[in-house]
Parts: structure tokens; C-alpha cells; sequence
């Protein structure tokens, strides 16, 4: 009964507590799981994304993140994703940041060629300060 009142407190879905506790078993047991649930998790915040369902997106790329070490490529994609995530929240400056994070971790990617355009595009527009 205590954890109910503590999941409504919190204002958690009842089946948060055992996603919580997913990347524990998972990442320890069976690698294979663990990149299976990493990219069950990335597709669902691409879906979350485009229905503009931003903080979705966000807690779906937190997931594929907690489960285990994310591979070079699925790390890229889920740092660009983040980035566009943040500028769709009209968190304008945090997503400039995201993309230089992108363009300077993964250089002569196609993730960060497109990190380098959507920050030229968020430079072109006021607010954003151009960083040497």
C-alpha cells in the first residue's frame, strides 16, 4: 500500500516501477536484450517525436541510455535526436549545445553534418549566440 501512495504522490504510471528497474536485469544478464531494448526504446522516441511528443521522446532515449552503454552510432543518433528534441521545446540555446556536443563528439558523420545545419539554422535566427 505504501508504494501505491507513493506512485500517485509522484504521479508514476504503475508499470514505471518495473521499467525502472528493466536496464538492472537486463544489462546484466543478456547483452543482446539490453540492444534489443535499446532500440525498441529509440524507435518509440522517433514515434514520440513525430507527435511532437518531445518529453516522450526524451524519456525513451533516457531508457535506451539506462539499459547500457549505447554503441557509437545509436549514441549519435540519440544525441541529434536530443538536440531536436530540446529545439522542439523551444529550448533554443540547450539545443545549440546539443548540436556543437554532436558536431564535435562525432565528426564527418552524417549526424553531424545535420547538427551543423540545424545550428546554423538556429544561428540565423535571434537569440542564439554564434561560439568561436
Amino acid at each position: 500500500m505504501k508504494i501505491a501512495v507513493s506512485l500517485k504522490r509522484h504521479s508514476l504510471p504503475v508499470f514505471a516501477l518495473p521499467l525502472a528497474l528493466l536496464p538492472v536485469f537486463c544489462s546484466c544478464t543478456n547483452p543482446n536484450l539490453a540492444i534489443n531494448i535499446q532500440d525498441h526504446a529509440l524507435m518509440q522516441a522517433y514515434r514520440s517525436y513525430i507527435h511532437r511528443d518531445y518529453m516522450g521522446a526524451l524519456r525513451e532515449i533516457h531508457i535506451a541510455e539506462s539499459v547500457g552503454e549505447l554503441s557509437y552510432w545509436r549514441q549519435a543518433d540519440a544525441s541529434l535526436l536530443m538536440g531536436r528534441c530540446l529545439e522542439g521545446m523551444g529550448h533554443r540555446l540547450e539545443a545549440a549545445s546539443q548540436y556543437e556536443y554532436v558536431i564535435k563528439t562525432y565528426p564527418d558523420t552524417q549526424y553531424a553534418a545535420c547538427a551543423s545545419g540545424r545550428l546554423e539554422e538556429l544561428r540565423n535566427q535571434p537569440q542564439i549566440p554564434n561560439r568561436p
